[in-house]
């Protein structure tokens, strides 16, 4: 999939509605692809193995996703992801942004 370099502002906005309420400690960072063609990937970067839960939270941001999208009918497509990672946050990939990004307090 090719990704836009930035988030469009639009799709910002329904994110910070759409995030409300399912942001919990283990999520490290929330980065999203989106393409032209309405295409959107939801990605949680987690700091264990993925649950039931995390996938039951994900699925709920997309749901909520869709529903503000509404009449606008801007995104045709939904995908979504969770991943363990240990990575530094820098090195993590961030698709066409991130929506979410915990501190984390490092020594480097």
């Amino acid at each position: 999939m090719n990704f836009f370099n930035r988030i469009p502002s639009w799709l910002v906005d329904i994110f910070r509605i759409a995030l409300l309420g399912e942001i919990y400690p283990n999520i490290r960072a929330i980065a999203v692809g989106y393409c032209d063609n309405g295409s959107v990937l939801i990605r949680y970067y987690l700091d264990r193995e993925p649950t039931d839960f995390d996938l039951e939270s994900i699925e709920i941001v997309a749901t909520n996703l869709d529903a503000l999208d509404g009449k606008e009918q801007c995104i045709d497509k939904i995908d979504v992801q969770c991943i363990h990672s240990t990575s530094l946050k820098r090195d993590l990939e961030s698709l066409s942004g991130f929506v979410y990004s915990r501190y984390e307090f490092s020594d480097d």
